[in-house]
């Protein structure tokens, strides 16, 4: 067994994700930060529309959840931008578990099954 990923890595995993995404969607990413406590995560730009994106990411069974603090303080941010908020839920199993047990300890370097069904609006 391989070194299991802790909280920082589940989340630059995470981010990964999300990044390859909006590069294969032809999004123009300006800014990535990968620390636990900022946010957005991405900075982006599509169709002249600038984007601040906040990415979560849990292990299975979980999905990556957006705190309504967090919410309400890369809102008021990005109205000061005049950018679009999205956010970004995230979940990762270890694609080589057996149990549920198992698949929810993903292995930095191993193989995975990746939950994430794209960009989503804020909650109004």
């Amino acid at each position: 067994m391989g070194k299991k990923m802790n909280h920082e890595d589940l989340h630059l995993f995470g981010i990964k994700v999300v990044y390859k995404n909006l590069v294969d969607n032809n999004y123009d990413v300006l800014n990535v930060r990968k620390e636990l406590d900022i946010n957005p995560q991405l900075v982006a730009r599509k169709n002249d529309k600038l984007y601040f994106i906040v990415v979560r990411t849990a292990r299975f069974p979980g999905m990556g959840i957006l705190m309504p603090d967090v919410a309400a303080k890369v809102s008021d941010h990005a109205l000061r931008h005049k950018a679009i908020c999205q956010f970004a839920s995230v979940g990762v199993a270890n694609a080589n578990g057996e149990t549920d047990e198992e698949m929810g300890q993903p292995e930095i370097d191993g193989e995975y099954y990746i939950n994430y069904k794209g960009l989503m609006p804020f909650p109004q």
